[in-house]
């Protein structure tokens, strides 16, 4: 099994992928994200983003920001057969499939879906037979799981673990589980991460106010934008995230 870390993001259900040589930035109106980066490289040139284009000069995001451990680590799998005959193939494939949606229920820490990232339904909703995939002679079932972190663990851990169970499903006939080379990481509530990341930018900005505070005008005016924008995410390690805002302070009473 081959894994890679892929640049791009995901933001609530819309994936957005990049080739490997580069990043792409998204942000949507919802509260999940989905975040990975590449084999760490150098951040100033491999998620260097347009500083005018979100309120912040520099080509990176802004000097303040947080950084929280992922929630979880998605992995993607497709259950395929090969087996002749189309009505056989749709046998094992449900049969699969059934066996497959019964574990998991059962299982702690993991959650299963059907179809691409960011194009993705819970097992509940969905029928087999409605996803099953005919490609010529062959059928598949698109899976995305997503498996829960727990504490200490590396990104080694959480794959040996995602590894041992996918190698145990339980397969029907000519079926086959393979896995996809991408994994992505993930933060469930970054809204959660808000209130500490909006403390940090107050001290800073208060921060600024005392360095640059002198006679005779005494504190400067200080004013911020952008700080009503959802908080967004980008890789700084195999398990952890860094969190910002994009947002503009000015000190100084702001041109009318």
């Amino acid at each position: 099994m081959t894994f890679r870390w892929l640049a791009c993001l995901a933001v609530a259900g819309s994936l957005f992928a990049a080739p490997a040589y580069a990043p792409a930035w998204a942000q949507v109106d919802k509260d999940m994200i989905v975040v990975t980066g590449q084999r760490i490289q150098n951040e100033s040139e491999e998620m260097a983003v347009d500083g005018d284009a979100y309120g912040f000069a520099g080509g990176g995001p802004p000097y303040v920001s947080i950084v929280v451990p992922a929630d979880y680590v998605i992995f993607t799998v497709s259950l395929e057969t090969g087996t002749r005959a189309v009505d056989e193939r749709q046998r094992e494939l449900e049969r699969t499939f059934t066996a497959l949606t019964a574990r998991v229920s059962r299982a702690q820490g993991i959650t299963l879906e059907v179809g691409e990232p960011g194009e993705s339904a819970p097992v509940q909703t969905t029928v087999a037979k409605e996803a099953i995939r005919n490609y010529g002679d062959r059928s598949s079932i698109p899976l995305v799981f997503k498996f829960a972190t727990q504490p200490n663990d590396t990104f080694e851990v959480v794959r040996a673990r995602a590894e041992k169970f996918i190698a145990e499903i339980q397969l029907t006939g000519r079926a086959e589980a393979t896995t996809g080379d991408l994994q992505y990481i993930g933060v469930t509530e970054p809204k959660k991460h808000r209130e500490e990341l909006l403390r940090k930018i107050a001290e800073d900005a208060r921060l600024l106010q005392t360095i640059f505070t002198g006679p005779p005008a005494g504190a400067p005016a200080i004013s911020l934008t952008g700080l009503q924008g959802r908080v967004k995410t980008r890789p700084s390690g195999p398990l952890e995230l860094e969190m910002y805002i994009p947002y503009a302070i000015v000190l100084g009473t702001p041109p009318r």
